[in-house]
């Protein structure tokens, strides 16, 4: 069993074993690995080849998989499960119109993402029409304390469940830029917290900078970051910070208006 399945002490009394085995069949490909043998499958999973082969016939059945000879590949079907999720999200009929207007506005890259555990997921963004731009796929998973979304989402966190997450954490050096120190990333938690906004210079990519705002719901907890994606060698940190953060904070103060009005539009 991987470290990323449920540790059976966890498992609620009705937990279905089979449904996390198919789960994790399909959370097995990427983009490292697009298509898979039987072997490979069974490897990744921790499964034996007799499991792995039944769960791929029943996922290819259904339509998530897709056979071709002795190899396994996602099927588009799998794009519904996130597309359902995406078109549940509070926010997600709105939210486009204004990552797209502030991309146009900063001509920079602006991307929206949402928490998930300890990882800052992109689910929604506008690219900058420009070359060179700045990308970054929607569904694309970072560490909450390497990102810059992941810190502004984070630093509002009860100060002990940060230390909690900080202290179990495995820091992952995204480039050699990226911060695993402990008590620097509590410093700048506290920093992030204090000014509202988060600035990052080359911990995910090197030669990008970035800078997050979160944005609350009506419960006053985080439901979100907005971020602008630069090239460091297009924009200084002043730009950044004199010209695109306004345009950044505005995107995330009428998202929160709008949740906190319980709108699912905020032109009505």
């Amino acid at each position: 069993m991987s470290d990323d399945q449920i540790n059976s002490e966890d498992r609620p009394r009705d937990f279905v074993a089979s449904l996390e085995h198919g789960l994790n069949v399909l959370s097995s490909f990427d983009a490292a690995s697009p298509a898979m043998s039987l072997s490979q499958v069974a490897d990744r999973t921790g499964m034996n080849r007799a499991s792995a082969r039944r769960y791929l016939l029943t996922l290819a059945h259904l339509g998530y998989v897709a056979r071709d000879g002795r190899s396994f590949r996602l099927a588009p079907k799998v794009l519904n499960l996130g597309y359902l999720y995406l078109s549940a999200l509070p926010f997600s009929d709105f939210a486009l119109p204004l990552l797209e207007e502030a991309s146009a506005a900063s001509e920079q890259t602006v991307a929206l993402a949402v928490r998930d555990g300890d990882e800052s997921v992109y689910t929604a963004r506008a690219i900058a029409q420009r070359s060179l731009a700045v990308t970054v796929p929607v569904g694309r998973r970072l560490p909450l304390l390497s990102t810059s979304t992941g810190r502004a989402m984070l630093a509002f966190d009860p100060p002990e469940e940060i230390d909690i997450l900080i202290e179990s954490s495995r820091p992952t050096l995204l480039t050699d830029k990226t911060t695993i120190d402990p008590n620097l990333l509590r410093r700048e938690l506290e920093l992030v917290r204090g000014r509202g906004y988060a600035l990052v210079e080359q911990e995910v990519e090197v030669g990008v900078r970035s800078l997050a705002v979160p944005f609350f719901d009506n419960k006053q907890k985080v439901a979100g970051a907005i971020t602008a994606l630069t090239s460091m060698s297009a924009v200084t940190t002043k730009k950044l910070l004199t010209d695109i953060l306004p345009i950044v904070q505005n995107v995330a103060d009428q998202l929160q208006i709008a949740l906190k009005a319980g709108r699912s539009d905020i032109n009505s």
